[in-house]
């Protein structure tokens, strides 16, 4: 086999990594890599391994067993060996061209990026999840590591390696039947609070809501209304006025300041919705909540 080197029972070609502190610090760390092609007996025995090394079938047939229940694996397929569980896998007799290329990763981000296609420690594998582009882009990956080992390569063009790769298998990830936030709206819902409130001066829209939390707009707002009594609509109006309504009592800003820093696009469109919100103009409001906190401060009591 051109470039693999025989053993027992494959052929293959596989290479060690020792990251530094700052790529173990980051979170992602690659550790070792190769690529094999399985002799017709090959068979792994039941061992753990210290990280996460995620397997992707590139031919052939296998069967994968974790936890005592075996999983039948074919081309397309991928899977992960998490670390310290046990597991063991091998070559279907009937179809023994199997083919494998692996990256065997470290950090706490490996979990979150296994997660993202589905993968977990209760469902280590995912089918189908090759499309037709990603061989040639994970010996790229391969390629790009063994540089990396070599002292040639770069850590953040191999970490951009592997995000593309991962970024392709959520492209060709199947959809479930349902979207996962469906299950529980609260949680959702929540999310959309967050984000409204860190980007309601970024003139975003209930529409920009919706696609963030992955829910149709209609279904959005009417869960929204429904369990905080307010459309996302009011919920976005309110936060910008309630912001506009404090810079106006705080700060010297103008208003057309204050309107630009809300999201507006002119000072026309805030002067409209705030009067409309608080019954006055802005300019009106300014004046009238600093006549009374003049009124609320106690006398001097210098002569």
């Amino acid at each position: 086999m051109r470039g693999l080197k025989e053993y027992a029972t494959e052929y293959a070609k596989m290479a060690f990594y020792k990251p530094s502190a700052l790529e173990r610090a980051i979170g992602l760390c690659p550790m070792f890599a190769g690529r094999m092609v399985a002799k017709p007996h090959y068979q792994t025995i039941p061992r753990t391994y210290a990280y996460f090394i995620v397997q992707f079938v590139l031919d052939g047939q296998m069967m994968f067993q974790a936890d005592g229940e075996p999983v039948y694996l074919d081309k397309g397929d991928m899977f992960c060996l998490f670390p310290e569980k046990a597991v063991e896998y091998g070559v279907i007799p009937e179809k023994p061209q199997l083919q494998l290329i692996w990256f065997g990763l470290e950090g706490e981000g490996v979990r979150y990026l296994l997660q993202s296609v589905g993968i977990t420690e209760e469902r280590p594998y995912a089918r189908k999840a090759i499309s037709p582009g990603i061989p040639g882009m994970l010996h790229q990956l391969l390629d790009e590591f063994l540089l990396l080992k070599s002292g040639g390569g770069s850590y953040y063009r191999w970490v951009s390696r592997l995000y593309e790769v991962f970024d392709q298998l959520i492209v060709a990830k199947p959809p479930g039947p349902a979207h996962a936030r469906d299950k529980n709206a609260y949680e959702w819902i929540k999310e959309s609070e967050t984000f409204m409130t860190m980007h309601y001066n970024e003139a975003i829209s209930v529409q920009d809501v919706a696609d963030y939390v992955g829910i149709h707009r209609s279904h959005f707002t009417v869960a929204f209304t429904k369990l905080l009594g307010i459309s996302p609509g009011q919920y976005l109006l309110r936060l910008r006025m309630n912001n506009g309504a404090r810079m106006l009592e705080e700060t010297d800003f103008s208003i057309t300041e204050i309107a630009l820093s809300l999201g507006y696009s002119d000072i026309f469109a805030f002067t409209r919705a705030f009067s409309n919100h608080y019954r006055m103009p802005p300019s009106v409001y300014r004046t009238s909540r600093r006549s009374e906190q003049r009124q609320d401060e106690p006398p001097s009591l210098l002569p």
